[in-house]
Order: structure tokens, then sequence, then C-alpha cells
């Protein structure tokens, strides 16, 4: 089991509920990474010939994969896979479909342009789709 703290409550089971330690760096990496993804803000680092965490590495259909594409998605599959080896873990069937637009939105983003459309539709939807993105992350953590 995972090392973690309390945050107060309990599950069925009487074990209090908590965020893994094991799950703080892709807690801390996820958020920076899908704004990136979701665009609310930009990073650029200018030093030894400047890198763009959004530029893309490979292109797929058409389709630009960047490194915050990757790092979104492997930290919040950190987060899930954690979680799922711990044997008290029981997610519902409303859990798991919070875990898959979570995870499915960032991708979604770059693979669906429809989908894109509509999280680029106002500031506020890209706004909402990274704050569902961080919120499910650490409820996942948390219930797990």
């Amino acid at each position: 089991m995972a090392t973690a703290f309390s945050l107060g409550g309990s599950n069925s089971n009487g074990r209090k509920k908590q965020v893994d330690l094991i799950d703080i760096a892709a807690l801390i990496i996820l958020p920076f990474m899908g704004g990136f993804i979701f665009e609310v803000f930009s990073f650029q680092i200018n030093v030894f010939g400047g890198y763009d965490f959004t530029a893309p590495i490979w292109t797929v259909g058409g389709s630009d994969i960047s490194l915050a594409l990757i790092l979104t998605v492997l930290s919040f599959a950190w987060i899930v896979v954690t979680n799922l080896l711990n044997d008290e873990t029981e997610h519902h069937p409303y859990e798991f479909a919070i875990i898959f637009v979570a995870i499915g939105s960032p991708v979604a983003v770059v693979f669906i342009p429809a989908f894109a459309s509509l999280v680029f539709w106002h500031d506020l939807t890209q706004l909402m789709f990274l704050i569902y993105l961080i919120g499910a992350s650490v409820y996942t953590s948390y219930v797990g």
C-alpha cells in the first residue's frame, strides 16, 4: 500500500480517505501540462536553444503529439494505476466515467477536431476542462 496522508473522512470499509504520497508528483505535473493542452496558459524555456512543451514531437494523422500531452496522460495514468494496484480500492461505475472523461479529454482535444472546437469555443470552457481534469485527478487519488 502506498504511503499516504489523511485529509479526513473514510470509505465504506472504515479506511480513511487519503491522498497517496506516491501520487504527489503526478498531481503537481498534471495541472501544468493540462493547462498547456487546454491552452489556458503557456510556458517556454528560452535557454539552451529554447523548448516549447506544446511543440509537436510526432504527427499522427495530422494530429500533433506533444510532450505536454504525453506527460498529462502519463500523470493521470500513474494516479489511476497506483490506486488500482491498491487492494482496498473499489471504484464505482460513475468513478470510472469520471476517470475516462478526464483522461480522454486531453487526448480528444488533439485527435478529434469537433471536441477541440467545443473546448476552445470560449475561454471559460478551456478553464472548465482544466479544472475538471485537476479535480478528477485529485478525487481519483483521494478515494483510491
